[in-house]
C-alpha cells in the first residue's frame, strides 16, 4: 500500500452513490490516511457514513487512517445560502489540513467529488420548460459546480503551494452521464446541465495542467438506485423506459459499489487524460 494522506471531499454522501464513493475509496484508493469531508442534506446520515467508514477502517485487513467532518443541512440547489455553505466546507476543509499538519501528516492528495445533483422533470419535452425552472435547475446542477470547485481550488493551492508541495495533486470528479454527450428524449435540463459540468471541468483542466491538477468527468452508468427509480416512475419517453424497466427487472442495471470501485480505481493508477469523459462501460 502506498503511504499516503488523501483529503477527500464528497458531496451527495449521506447515502446512494456518493455514500459507496466513500466506502471504496478507503478500501481500494491505495492510501494509508483519508482525511473525509462529506456534505449533504441530512446531517444524521452524513454521521453514520463517516461511523462506517471509521469501523471499517479499524477492522480492514490493511488498516487505514479515517479521520473526517460533516457538513449536513446543505442544499445546493439553495443559492441564497450557497456562499456561507462553502464557507462551511472550506472551515471544514481547514480543520482537516491543521490536524494533518499537527500530527505531521502530510497531505499528498486533494479530491473534490461533486456527485450532489438532480433529474430535472423528466415527463417535459424541451419545449415545456419555462425558464424559472432552468434558473432553479442550473442553480442546484451547474452554479454550485463552479462555486465549489473554484473554492476548492482556491483553497487546495492556497494550502499547498506549488513551490512548497511539489508532489501534492489535486483531483477535481464530476459524476457525469453518456446525457452529457449524447441527446435522449426528455432529459433536456439534465443533459444541458451534465454537459455544462463537462465542459466547464475541461477548460479547468487546461487552466490548470501545470499545477499538477486534473479534471475527470465520470460517467457511473445506469444505477440500481433511488435515483434510477424515479426515472422509471417519470420518464415521459415510452421507448427509453421499456429499455430502463427491462434493464431493472433483469439486473443489468449497475450496481453502485461497482461503479465507485472503478471510479477509484481510474483515480489510483492516474492514467487518465485530465478533462477527459469517462463512462463505466468504457474499457
Amino acid at each position: 500500500m502506498t503511504s499516503a494522506h488523501h483529503l477527500v471531499v464528497i458531496t451527495g454522501a449521506n447515502r446512494g452513490f456518493g455514500a459507496s464513493v466513500a466506502h471504496s475509496y478507503l478500501h481500494h484508493s491505495g492510501a494509508s490516511a483519508v482525511s473525509f469531508v462529506l456534505v449533504g442534506r441530512n446531517e444524521q446520515g452524513l454521521t453514520t457514513v463517516l461511523q462506517e467508514l471509521q469501523e471499517e477502517s479499524r477492522t480492514s485487513s490493511e488498516p487505514v487512517t479515517v479521520n473526517g467532518v460533516v457538513v449536513g443541512n446543505v442544499d445546493l440547489a439553495d443559492t441564497e445560502h450557497l456562499e456561507k455553505n462553502l464557507e462551511r466546507i472550506q472551515t471544514a476543509m481547514a480543520q482537516l489540513h491543521n490536524e494533518a499538519a499537527q500530527s505531521k501528516s502530510t497531505i499528498a492528495k486533494s479530491v473534490l467529488v461533486n456527485n450532489a445533483g438532480s433529474l430535472g422533470d423528466l415527463t417535459k419535452t424541451a419545449k415545456e420548460f419555462t425558464w424559472q425552472e432552468a434558473r432553479r435547475y442550473f442553480d442546484f446542477n451547474v452554479v454550485s459546480l463552479v462555486g465549489l470547485c473554484s473554492t476548492f481550488l482556491k483553497d487546495t493551492q492556497v494550502a499547498f503551494p506549488k513551490e512548497t508541495y511539489p508532489e501534492h495533486k489535486t483531483v477535481i470528479v464530476s459524476i457525469s452521464s453518456l446525457l452529457a454527450v449524447q441527446a435522449f428524449s426528455n432529459w433536456g435540463l439534465y443533459a444541458a446541465g451534465k454537459a455544462a459540468r463537462d465542459r466547464f471541468l475541461g477548460v479547468m483542466a487546461l487552466e490548470e495542467k501545470s499545477n499538477n491538477v486534473k479534471t475527470l468527468n465520470y460517467a457511473p452508468g445506469p444505477l440500481d438506485n433511488e435515483m434510477q427509480a424515479d426515472v422509471r416512475r417519470t420518464l415521459g419517453d415510452a421507448e427509453q423506459l421499456e429499455i430502463y424497466d427491462d434493464m431493472h427487472k433483469s439486473g443489468q442495471l449497475v450496481r453502485m459499489d461497482d461503479s465507485s470501485r472503478k471510479l477509484v480505481l481510474l483515480l489510483k493508477k492516474d492514467e487518465y487524460i485530465t478533462g477527459a469523459h469517462i463512462d463505466f462501460y468504457d474499457e
